[in-house]
């Protein structure tokens, strides 16, 4: 049997789709917050980690902020790197202060509403606008560009859908790295750890397996020999169980199993049946009779004899069963109908 590796326990489906739907918009925030895609990347890692780690004991709805509140706690993404670079259409974000930039990404990049990014970045709403008031682009008279507001947000959508496909790759390692459980670290643990066993409790212990062995197994042999027993006294000594001192088995079986004498059994002859249905008063044998309904009403024994003409009568005509006399007339004009004479 092979120890599964902590690689091979599944992720949970929600978390992983969870992941899965939001990398695309962690990796270019993050790319874009600091200057440069490596660095971006390393810091999307480690807040995947820590957010698959604290996932499963939240609920599926505080997700998307506890995700986010990761992002913008790294401290990788306040501190560019030494080659950071916001080339093309997005070099306006090169002349903006870090928390400035972090906030017109949380619109732009991570798509967050105002409430939301309030909440992730923790500020208040007045911070929040006005650090995007000061990423917002500006004309020449600087006053707030709405074109180029535009072109700024058209420009992400557009790098965030035009990733590459190694990129795409590296980022389903990221989350598959994330999702895998870590190993256990295993220590050697220090000779003073544990405490030695005490000298007096090991041998007790030990020696006491063998006395409640040696005790069973001499209680199974005393059974088997008694049961050994008394099967070889059933068939040696048949006379001492079955009857007297010197009976024979003949003997034993005429006698009935050792009885002394044949037991005094009185026998009575009953009577015979004529005498005994004359012992019935006349008066009594038709309250006896289990027909006596019937017999004190016999316009319904008629009709009870004739129930199953009756039930084929309504059957084909769908009329209903007349009361009292009135059924015989339906009957006789039912047989009439049929070509058939009926008396009653």
């Amino acid at each position: 049997m092979t120890d599964p590796s902590p690689s091979a326990v599944p992720a949970p489906a929600a978390l992983a789709a969870f992941l899965r739907g939001v990398e695309r918009r962690g990796a270019l925030f993050a790319q874009l917050q600091c200057g440069d895609a490596e660095h971006g990347d390393a810091a999307l890692a480690t807040a995947m980690r820590a957010f698959a780690a604290q996932a499963p004991s939240q609920p599926m709805a505080d997700w998307p902020r506890g995700f986010w509140q990761k992002m913008m706690a790294s401290p990788a993404l306040h501190r560019p790197p030494a080659g950071a670079r916001w080339p093309g259409a997005v070099a306006h974000l090169a002349t903006l202060a870090p928390e400035d930039r972090q906030a017109l990404l949380s619109r732009l990049a991570a798509g967050l509403p105002e409430d939301e990014a309030v909440e992730v970045l923790g500020v208040d709403m007045t911070r929040y606008r006005a650090a995007l008031a000061a990423a917002c682009p500006t004309d020449a008279a600087g006053q707030p560009d709405a074109a180029g507001w535009r072109a700024l947000a058209e420009a992400i959508q557009q790098q965030m859908r035009d990733l590459p496909p190694e990129r795409l790759a590296r980022l389903a390692r990221l989350r598959e790295a994330a999702l895998r459980p870590a190993a256990p670290v295993s220590r050697s643990p220090r000779p003073e750890a544990h405490a030695p066993m005490a000298p007096a409790t090991r041998p007790r212990a030990v020696a006491a397996m063998p006395v409640r062995g040696r005790w069973r197994r001499w209680a199974v042999i005393a059974i088997v020999l008694a049961c050994a027993g008394g099967l070889a006294v059933t068939f040696l000594n048949p006379r001492g169980l079955f009857g007297r001192g010197g009976d024979s088995l003949e003997e034993v079986g005429r006698t009935g199993l050792g009885l002394a004498e044949e037991p005094d059994i009185e026998q009575e002859a009953l009577p015979p049946a004529e005498a005994a249905a004359a012992t019935v008063a006349a008066g009594q044998v038709l309250a006896l009779h289990p027909d006596l309904d019937l017999l004190l009403d016999p316009e319904s024994e008629t009709l009870s004899n004739d129930a199953a003409f009756y039930a084929w009568y309504l059957a084909g005509t769908r009329q209903p069963l007349p009361a009292g006399k009135a059924a015989d007339g339906a009957v006789e004009a039912g047989a009439q109908e049929e070509g058939r004479d009926t008396t009653f």
